[in-house]
């Protein structure tokens, strides 16, 4: 008779796209090493596409209908908004929380009743959170760690299996990918750097700084992004990206060398090229880079990292009270960063 599995349904809606694409990461190796578990993961509807590619052939990724009402839910909410739906017997992941509390580096009064409170929603199994001792890991890890089922995985059996993956997901996303039928590539792209220059962070490259210092590289934004216009008015070379993420890919592929600020487009490639430049601003580089990636990284080089990530349109300065990343205008940072590409 077959083995018979546990299904494990979890609501993956919540969180930025980079952290999605970690958990996928994270429960891709995890799959392999508890095999007695089927993992359902619901994600949102413009990434299945591509995750159905890279991921697959282990995981379950399900579309909204069907999908049951009872499932482990990630959250970054506090348990004060939480309350209500622990009440209805809904469970959460929070992996957000610690992460957060670790990077202000300062605990207040009410970041250690949160760590109390969160401990004693962990220990009756109302919110699933990561102990303390794995905060400054992969995020692939730390996002599927505090769930019970998998909390005696090893950070280096996980490591040693994403690794053994690593090789087979990198070939689907450099195989057929799904692709915009908008994406347009200009005759010269592959004689040139494409750089993805976004983040809602203060991971942004400021036009001021690409100005000076990569003026001929391609920018390269998704199509809806306004900010785009901020480096056409000045002269630069901008190309756009659509609703499938393989459109990310792509362009790298197609292109001379690719440098990423450590946003969505960064975990992408982190898993499909190795022709790559990846930026450091806000997070650790241990828990943001993959331990698979064969690029190259350019670490922060300010006092004030890692910083909380505070969106620039809500707050408009970081926590140090700068509009821009002080890495921009450190020259260390930015000759890592032009020393990174290889010459034509």
């Amino acid at each position: 008779m077959p083995e018979l599995k546990t299904d494990l349904y979890i609501d993956s809606m919540s969180g930025g796209n980079g952290d999605i694409w970690m958990r996928l990461a994270g429960f891709y190796s995890a799959s392999s090493l508890v095999p007695g578990v089927n993992i359902h993961l619901l994600i949102p509807s413009f990434l299945r596409n591509l995750a159905r590619v890279a991921f697959g052939d282990r995981l379950h990724l399900s579309d909204q209908e069907g999908f049951p009402a009872r499932n482990l839910k990630y959250t970054a909410l506090g348990i004060r908004d939480l309350l209500p739906g622990i009440v209805k017997g809904n469970r959460y992941i929070s992996p957000y929380q610690r992460a957060v509390i670790h990077d202000k580096r300062k605990r207040e009064v009410k970041d250690k009743l949160n760590i109390r409170l969160f401990d004693l929603c962990d220990y009756f199994g109302w919110v699933s959170v990561p102990a303390w001792r794995w905060i400054t890991l992969y995020q692939g890890y730390l996002e599927i760690i505090g769930i019970k089922m998998f909390r005696q995985l090893s950070y280096d059996d996980f490591e040693r299996q994403l690794k053994a993956d690593y090789h087979s997901i990198f070939a689907r996303l450099n195989g057929s990918l799904p692709i915009s039928p908008e994406l347009s590539i200009p005759q010269d792209f592959n004689d040139h750097i494409v750089i993805f220059p976004t983040g809602t962070g203060r991971q942004f490259v400021p036009v001021s700084w690409a100005e000076k210092h990569l003026p001929d590289a391609y920018y390269a934004f998704f199509h809806k992004d306004e900010e785009a216009a901020a480096y056409r008015d000045r002269g630069l070379k901008t190309i756009c990206f659509y609703k499938e993420p393989g459109d990310i890919i792509f362009l790298s592929q197609k292109a001379r060398w690719t440098v990423s600020t450590d946003s969505f487009p960064s975990h992408l490639l982190q898993y499909s090229s190795r022709r790559c430049t990846i930026t450091i601003t806000e997070v650790l580089k241990s828990r943001i880079i993959s331990p698979v990636f064969e690029g190259k990284v350019v670490n922060s080089e300010v006092a004030c990292h890692p910083c909380l990530h505070l969106d620039r349109k809500n707050h408009p300065r970081c926590m140090a009270g700068f509009e821009e990343c002080q890495n921009w205008h450190h020259p260390k940072y930015t000759a890592n960063l032009l020393n990174s590409i290889p010459r034509s």
